[in-house]
Parts: C-alpha cells; sequence; structure tokens
C-alpha cells in the first residue's frame, strides 16, 4: 500500500484548482449486492448502466451508472459499514450524501413511495422543494426542485 507523505502548515507557493466539471461521485453497498443495485438505480430510478473496462472489473466489484455528465460509482467491499443519519432537535441530519436537481418532484416522490423506497423529510428551505431517499444500503440522495420564480 502507497504511503502518503505527511503534509507541513509551511505554504510554499499558492495555485488555483481550475476544475472543469464533476466527474463522478463514489458510494458503497456490501459485495455481492450488484442486483439490488442495479434493481434500485438501474430499475426505479432509471439511471443507465455504463459497461466497464475489464481492467477495471478484474481488479474491483464495482458499477458505474450515468448521472447527467457526470458518473455514480457503487463500490462493493466486504467491509461495508452502513452510513448513520442521526436526529438533532427534531431534525435528520443526513450526514454524507449527494443531491441533484430534478423535474417534478412531488410526482417522483409518489412513485418512490409506491416502490417502497425510504424517505426522510428535510428541513424546509423556501425556494425550493426537497427530500432524502435511501438506497438499500443506506447510501442517501437528497432530491431538490427549485420554485419556478427561484430557477438558476
Amino acid at each position: 500500500m502507497q504511503q502518503h507523505k505527511k503534509t507541513t502548515n509551511k505554504l510554499v507557493s499558492t495555485m488555483k484548482l481550475s476544475i472543469r466539471r464533476l466527474n463522478h461521485i463514489t458510494i458503497n453497498a456490501p459485495s455481492g449486492e450488484e442486483a439490488k443495485i442495479r434493481s434500485f438505480y438501474g430499475g426505479i430510478l432509471g439511471l443507465k448502466e455504463v459497461e466497464l473496462p475489464s481492467s477495471l472489473t478484474s481488479v474491483f466489484e464495482i458499477v458505474w451508472f450515468e448521472m447527467l455528465d457526470y458518473l455514480l460509482h457503487v463500490e462493493f467491499t466486504h467491509h461495508f459499514i452502513h452510513p448513520e443519519t442521526c436526529i438533532e432537535k427534531d431534525v435528520m441530519l443526513p450526514g454524507r450524501h449527494f443531491a441533484v436537481e430534478i423535474i417534478g418532484i412531488h410526482e417522483f416522490r409518489k412513485y418512490l413511495e409506491a416502490n417502497n423506497v425510504v424517505i426522510l423529510e428535510a428541513v424546509v428551505i423556501p425556494d425550493r422543494d426537497r427530500f432524502y431517499m435511501v438506497d438499500p444500503f443506506g447510501n442517501i440522495l437528497e432530491l431538490i426542485e427549485f420554485h419556478k420564480d427561484q430557477e438558476k
């Protein structure tokens, strides 16, 4: 395993990071649960699965899905730890999660509920509707739709 060098607080020079776009988000699931992940992300959410090169599949248990112009990577591990959520002052704190803006949030929520997807309420923000959904292994995805007069 590669060792990382210890960083120091001494700044040698500065350079701004030039980000082009988000490339991918990685979440985890228990090893051997590829069918459940494909059913949830490919089936229920309708994301297109990406064919992977054998150089990856020979080393990793992994599935990729297209999400707009970036990818969702699902890595499967024998050391899977269920993500934690907690409640503080009657508010659900989702912890680590990612969020996407969607169209038709109310209709999609009804669809998710009809498919028994776990829904968690979010704190109200006046310019948008939003909620969290939970995949079969506890990974949290926030869905957001800005009100028409607030669209960016």
